[in-house]
């Protein structure tokens, strides 16, 4: 990834000093898409892991108005996420897109949940105060509290997304998130997110609020950089305008939509409904191909990639018993990979076992 120091006009600082600019894939026209890199969603999601791997539970409120972006912003959320687990923390999560009938019974919506590591994304909270009665908000605030052990799970980590029009919409207690990402901000919001962010960031929310009318109108949105200078972001090309906060402090965020991340992921996307009647094809020619024992190894292995675990107790048990002696630097994992003859293999796809699509 290239790094682009930018200079200013006002003062002659240090490079350490200097807003820096850093690109990510590629845009419409097939140029590198740049980003001034605090402005970065990974890095938003490198500390949500971080989160993760230390308390367990996560939750991320996603606010702003409908057609701002929120499930868009969960989407790519919820991929980096799973995407960026294993470089992170080394461990695997699955995602999984909510409806409203999982919230209405969440304790058999978790219990029919396997037993791995989720990004859950309820999208769009809003109906809850007109659908919901008192009873049920307060069983689900239960729920919610205690969900890691709702099965008996309780080693298992949760990365909980909710969306809502607007944050007053929801119970106080649903409120309550580690992270806060808002997709819009009114002229009428202002007073509220100064109530919710703090005074300090008045200049921040109303240069928030500019660049998404900017983002919206005029296609493009400018940030300042110091007195003279600005970085000008074509919209959706990839990026729009996001304000995060972690508690601690605000900043700036620019996403892009999933499928401009990776167009085809297996983990985000669910399979389409035609495909699913072409599955008994499927299999018996790609056990025809490869043999039922090489079929079944290259899925397990995939899901692996995914970080879905498909391996038996035995070899779980087994693995677990090498990771402390990795960890203890008593043993040597390629040396051991030696010993017991594994290498790293290579290979093509023969043509006479080429899918026919």
């Amino acid at each position: 990834m290239e790094t682009v120091y930018l200079e200013s006009k006002e003062t002659s600082r240090t490079k350490k000093n200097k807003p820096v600019v850093i690109h990510w894939g590629k845009n419409k026209a097939g140029d590198p898409a740049k980003l001034v890199r605090s402005h970065s969603l990974r890095s938003t999601v490198a500390e949500i892991l971080q989160f993760s791997s230390r308390l367990g539970m996560v939750r991320i409120n996603i606010i702003g108005a409908s057609g701002s972006g929120k499930t868009s912003l969960a989407e790519s959320i919820a991929h980096l996420c799973h995407s960026m687990s294993m470089e992170f923390t080394k461990i695997p999560y699955e995602v999984k897109f909510m409806q409203k009938e999982d919230l209405i019974d969440f304790t058999s919506t978790i219990q029919n949940l396997s037993s791995n590591n989720y990004v859950l994304v309820f999208d769009d909270l809003s109906w809850m105060g007109a659908d919901f009665s008192k009873k049920q908000i307060e069983k689900l605030k239960a729920e919610i509290t205690t969900i890691r052990h709702i099965d008996g799970n309780s080693d298992r980590k949760m990365i909980v997304i909710f969306n809502s029009h607007a944050q007053k919409v929801m119970d106080k207690f649903l409120r309550i998130a580690n992270f806060i990402f808002y997709s819009s901000c009114s002229s009428e919001e202002v007073t509220y997110l100064l109530e919710m962010l703090g005074k300090k960031y008045h200049q921040k929310i109303d240069l928030f609020r500019r660049l998404r009318i900017q983002a919206m109108g005029q296609g493009k949105f400018h940030f300042p950089l110091g007195k003279n200078n600005a970085f000008t972001y074509k919209a959706f090309d990839p990026f729009l305008p996001y304000l995060f906060s972690n508690g601690d402090f605000v900043r700036f965020v620019v996403s892009p939509l999933r499928t401009w991340i990776q167009e085809d992921c297996q983990i985000c996307e669910v399979v389409v409904e035609s495909t699913k009647t072409n599955i008994d094809d499927f299999v018996n020619d790609y056990s025809k191909k490869f043999g039922k024992g090489i079929s079944k190894r290259a899925i397990e292995l995939k899901l692996l990639q995914h970080g879905i675990t498909c391996q038996p107790k035995r070899v779980l048990q087994a693995q677990k018993y090498i990771e402390k002696f990795l960890s203890m630097k008593k043993v040597n994992l390629l040396e051991l990979a030696d010993r017991y003859g594994l290498e790293e293999q290579s290979t093509h796809l023969p043509k006479v076992k080429q899918p026919d699509v």
